[in-house]
């Protein structure tokens, strides 16, 4: 029955792309975007966003806005999916401006590979199509769809490059990274997930799971840390990649204490792209315990 589901769930994916595929990018964003904001607020992941929401804000915005804004940011991400990889480079260019470059070309002319850090903001997915002009060889940690025939999907749609190695989190994916390290390859990580272990640091003042994955790989193959900021512009398909300066963390002969510092400070970096356009961030996830 399980595969079935599956099976089922992968043939609705391939006829939603398709489909969406036979409008133009800003048609299919502006549609599913109507349709989330029509039924996003009936589901479930609304009333986690609304607790999340009302944990950080309290009364200092209006959570109802900021919610329907959420779910047209949302819709729209959906309807680009399917384009992501068909775009022609002209196109790409003219949607998704890289801000920054400069920040980031000591380590080009040094071959110096580094760590990017990203949260789920606008559309993250269009990063992947970029992200070789911010340096030659990336290896990104993804996290895997439940569904395996969903993401060999996903995963075809992704990995578009011979210079992008697509590296799924969890054991396996261990040997991947140091296998990219070890190529001279830089990497890209998304670091505002749920987690159910890893470390408690502060997020928007209240403990949350952090990974520190991204910390003890810096410290043990002296790789910078680079932040980059998604933003989307007003409600089109319209990106800005912002590069900005790279991280100088606090560090402690103690490692974990290192760890702490640097994953504490890219939270207040990440809280603070998160203030900037809180409809842009995916509020759908319990990031903090009850």
């Amino acid at each position: 029955m399980k595969k079935l589901k599956h099976i089922l769930e992968y043939l609705l994916f391939i006829l939603l792309t398709r489909t969406l595929r036979l409008l133009s990018v800003d048609t299919s964003a502006s549609l599913c975007s109507f349709i989330a904001k029509k039924i996003g607020p009936y589901l479930r992941v609304t009333k986690t966003a609304r607790k999340n929401l009302k944990r950080v804000y309290g009364n200092e915005t209006d959570i109802e806005k900021v919610i329907n804004d959420l779910w047209d940011n949302y819709g729209r991400y959906i309807g680009e999916f399917p384009f992501i990889n068909v775009l022609d480079s002209l196109e790409l260019d003219k949607r998704v401006k890289v801000i920054g470059l400069e920040k980031v070309e000591a380590f080009k002319k040094a071959n110096q590979p580094f760590i990017l850090f990203l949260g789920h903001q606008a559309n993250w997915d269009f990063v992947i199509r970029k992200i070789n002009d911010i340096y030659p060889k990336f290896g990104i940690a993804y996290r895997k769809a439940n569904n395996p025939y969903v993401d060999r999907e996903i995963l075809k749609e992704r990995e578009n490059d011979q210079h992008i190695t697509m590296i799924a989190k969890g054991p396996s994916g261990a040997k991947s990274i140091i296998k990219a390290i070890k190529s001279g390859a830089s990497l890209a990580m998304l670091v505002d997930q749920k987690m159910n272990n890893g470390i408690e640091v502060p997020f928007f003042g209240f403990p949350a799971m952090t990974a520190p994955a991204l910390a003890k790989i810096s410290l043990q193959y002296k790789y910078p840390i680079v932040p980059l900021q998604i933003v989307r512009i007003g409600k089109s398909s319209y990106f800005e990649l912002i590069l900005h300066d790279p991280l100088k963390p606090l560090i402690d002969k103690d490692i974990e204490k290192s760890c702490y510092n640097i994953m504490l400070e890219i939270n207040k970096i990440l809280e603070q792209w998160i203030r900037e356009k809180p409809e842009q961030w995916f509020w759908f996830h319990n990031r903090w315990k009850n």
